[in-house]
């Protein structure tokens, strides 16, 4: 079979692979869809530092079950994965908290993820929760979402919330973010410089879209008052996306670091200040069980618009090609399409 495998940084090879074998209780995927996910895109480029390579890449995986050694799972069913694979023992994953165990390894970063035209699932991860089963009728380009859906459906648990947020990215965490809030009765601004992201954003319902120029930022601050209660930084965490994030937060609101940050980013706060204006600084990352639930509820109800994201898809073989136009801000979402669907 073939992958994309990830052999440290700015390395990446299409590696002709055997189709995985099974261990009793292992079960067999052929990928369908697998997205590419900003985080492997940060780690291809030196900037995070969680992944073991070598290793085939992908997480974000929508499924089917070829092959099964585990009494409680059946060739033919759909599915993707809770990609935190942790002991399901200790004091982090009894509160649901599995993101903090020590013994993790995460499916596409530590061990061989659905960059490829099949994927191995194994027992201890079945046996602890982390197989995610959905009904035949859940399409494959909104089930490749759940997992980034529940990143986002965590983050909402997590901020503080009262009338007004705005979300900093619109790509498909920023659109995600923008739709949840809407759904929670939040006003929502959505912060874009791209005019492509923009009229896409347009395109899924969100009203209230800004640039970032200087002359569009003071509009927010007016139309809010001083500022909005709320902000979500969905896309790199750089210095430009900080300073804007305090720039249009009011006093006493909340600022959630989501987006990935580069390694040697760091963030300088005045305390004196921080005392005075009383932002509430935080960040959220991953998901939790909890979350993937309640995504796939959504996912399953179509509450939510995940498909339209999906704007490009490469087959497993120009895998390197998807990667360099995600890295330089093609569409919204590119996905890998796996297992036999890239042969037809």
């Amino acid at each position: 079979m073939q992958t994309i495998v990830f052999e440290g940084q700015d390395r990446i090879v299409l590696q002709e692979k055997p189709i995985p074998s099974l261990d009793d209780g292992d079960v067999l995927i052929q990928v369908d869809l697998c997205g590419v996910c900003a985080s492997d895109i940060a780690a291809i480029n030196g900037e995070v530092t969680d992944y073991s390579p070598p290793v085939v890449l992908g997480h974000e995986i929508a499924g089917v079950i070829v092959e099964s050694r585990h009494p409680e799972v059946r060739v033919g069913q759909k599915v993707t994965v809770n990609p935190l694979i942790s002991c399901g023992a200790c004091d982090y994953c009894r509160v649901d908290l599995d993101k903090y165990c020590s013994q993790i390894e995460g499916i596409g970063h530590d061990i061989d993820g659905g960059y490829a035209d099949f994927l191995k699932f194994p027992k201890y991860g079945i046996d602890t929760g982390k197989l995610i089963v959905v009904p035949d009728s859940v399409s494959s380009e909104n089930l490749m979402f759940l997992e980034p859906l529940g990143c986002c459906i965590n983050a909402m648990r997590e901020t503080i919330l009262s009338k007004s947020v705005a979300i900093l990215g619109a790509g498909q965490i920023g659109l995600m973010f923008s739709q949840l809030a809407t759904l929670r009765g939040l006003e929502v601004f959505l912060l874009e410089p791209d005019v492509y992201r923009r009229d896409f954003a347009h395109s899924l319902g969100v009203d209230r879209v800004f640039g970032i120029t200087n002359n569009e930022v003071r509009e927010l601050i007016e139309i809010t008052g001083g500022g909005v209660d709320t902000v979500i930084s969905a896309t790199t965490n750089n210095q430009e996306a900080i300073d804007l994030a305090f720039q249009i937060v009011r006093r006493g609101g909340c600022i959630n670091f989501f987006g990935l940050s580069a390694h040697d980013q760091d963030l300088t706060v005045n305390l004196e200040k921080l005392h005075f204006f009383g932002h509430k600084l935080m960040a959220s990352w991953a998901f939790s069980r909890w979350s993937l639930s309640q995504a796939r509820q959504m996912i399953v109800d179509q509450e939510i618009q995940l498909g339209p994201m999906l704007t490009t898809r490469f087959p497993i073989a120009s895998g390197i090609e998807a990667i360099s136009h995600v890295r330089h801000g093609g569409g919204i979402k590119t996905a890998l399409v796996g297992g036999l669907a890239s042969e037809n």
